[in-house]
């Protein structure tokens, strides 16, 4: 954390969304160990409020204002000047929706995944274990298609020895994965189906990991059983620097069970593709009865 850290004067707080903080926990403390690892300084707030995005998209923005100006207050009194974040979604909101939400926010918030990225550089004796496999990314939409940030994180996972092999639909071109926009919890169903068939992207690339930079992009493609495996970035990290230990290879058995479990994505996937002919075809067929 830095010795500013450890004496409680960092004038940076790390915000770790809503997401790390309460439903992964596991993500934050992987996170907070990284800063220490790579020496980024940040400071941890106990008081932890919503950043607003969800209040704000779901269409309630005198609440977002409303957390947004509790946040703002929190972050002075604690003599906050700057802002970390994992989030894509909390990136967005603090560096997007904030300066229009409130008219005194001054703060400044930096590019977590190009800080990562020098750091790893600078010191590239902090890499105990280059990874020497192809993976493929997934660029949020926040963090893509708002901010524009699609470099850093691939040069994050370079760095760490990754090999990327695009999707045929990336960095501007990437297509949702179903986690953004509240999609999950209004349309549970309709985010899963839009989940796999990302997944089915990463297939098609021939490649069996899929790495995210976003924790709701992680729990719900994680949740999806296409046979590939899907990491959060910091996983990746804690690895490459030697904080947490490599996952043992798969037994036979489990290999066994992801063939089968491809084998029948497939079959859901051709089924899928031949009732969109015979409904092209039936279409095609009403239309001409029409004409008659």
């Amino acid at each position: 954390m830095g010795i500013f850290s450890f004496l409680g004067k960092s004038n940076t707080v790390y915000f770790p969304g809503c997401a790390s903080y309460f439903k992964n926990r596991e993500i934050f403390e992987l996170y907070k160990k990284i800063f220490s690892k790579l020496g980024i300084d940040f400071k941890i707030i106990d008081k932890k409020i919503c950043c607003g995005l969800p209040a704000l998209e779901a269409g309630y923005e005198s609440q977002a204002r409303k957390l947004a100006r509790r946040n703002l207050e929190i972050f002075r009194e604690e003599g906050i000047t700057s802002i970390i974040t994992n989030s894509p979604g909390c990136y967005k909101m603090f560096i997007d929706n904030y300066p229009s939400l409130l008219p005194d926010w001054n703060l400044e918030v930096r590019n977590l995944w190009k800080i990562i990225s020098e750091k790893l550089r600078d010191k590239p004796r902090l890499i105990k274990h280059k990874a020497m496999e192809m993976i493929s990314f997934h660029d949020n939409c926040y963090l893509g298609a708002y901010c524009g940030i699609y470099d850093e994180p691939r040069e994050i996972l370079e760095l760490i020895g990754y090999q990327v092999v695009e999707m045929s639909d990336n960095r501007e071109n990437a297509v949702c994965c179903g986690s953004c926009g509240g999609l999950p919890r209004t349309n549970l169903n309709l985010a899963e189906k839009i989940a796999k068939e990302r997944l089915l992207q990463v297939k098609r690339a021939k490649v069996k990991k899929l790495v995210v930079s976003s924790v709701e992009d992680y729990a719900l493609l994680k949740k999806q059983d296409v046979g590939i495996e899907v990491l959060e970035i910091s996983e990746v990290l804690a690895v490459a620097l030697g904080i947490k230990k490599k996952e043992v290879e798969k037994s036979d058995e489990e290999v066994r069970e992801e063939i089968e479990g491809e084998k029948r994505i497939l079959a859901e996937t051709r089924a899928n593709m031949r009732l969109q002919e015979e409904i092209k075809e039936e279409d095609y067929y009403d239309s001409l009865r029409r004409q008659e």
